[in-house]
């Protein structure tokens, strides 16, 4: 959630930066600092690519190599000067899923609806909950209220309830296609 903050209209780092997001694939990202067991994930610039090339190339193995393309007061910069390969900067791999430069309140709301929506379709693997598309609800529900899939079975007691999870009912094998792949 780090990355997709950054990348909204009220953080406060350069517009250049949340560009670099918006532009980036899952592959961008680079894997810094292994050797020493405190790994790091970084957005991949030149920086980046550089402290990675010494790190593997080393013959000494000494921290001291890498640490002046690692450290955080050029990361820093990146984000008030703009120049996304002045330093480092981490970014997790949801940044190939980032497109847009959304307000805070506009991003958590699609969250909030995009995980009613899974939750929705996730339950419809439990035996006895199948909801079709357009019992989906439109917009999140407000936060008072709690959101009721519509049912056959309502005011029924025992395993054939929707969401009901027992031994007999459950489908472990089922697969939900889609989940994880909406766009943040």
């Amino acid at each position: 959630m780090g990355t997709r903050f950054m990348c909204t209209v009220e953080a406060p780092i350069h517009l250049n930066v949340k560009k670099a997001i918006v532009e980036a694939k899952e592959e961008d990202t680079e894997l810094v600092l292994r050797r020493w067991r405190n790994t790091s994930r970084l957005f991949s610039n030149r920086v980046a690519r550089e402290a990675v090339k010494i790190e593997k190339e080393s013959s000494s193995g000494k921290f001291e190599e890498v640490a002046p393309y690692v450290s955080g007061k050029r990361g820093r910069e990146v984000f008030l000067n703009g120049d996304v390969d002045y330093g480092v900067w981490t970014a997790g791999q949801v940044i190939g899923l980032i497109h847009d430069i959304p307000t805070c309140s506009h991003l958590i709301t699609r969250i909030e609806k995009e995980a009613e929506e899974t939750l929705i379709r996730a339950s419809s693997l439990i035996t006895g909950t199948q909801y079709p598309p357009e019992a989906w609800p439109e917009s999140p529900a407000p936060a008072a209220e709690s959101h009721t899939p519509p049912s056959d079975t309502a005011g029924k007691a025992g395993p054939e309830t929707p969401g009901t999870v027992e031994k007999d009912i459950n489908n472990p094998a089922a697969e939900i296609w889609g989940v994880g792949k909406s766009k943040l």
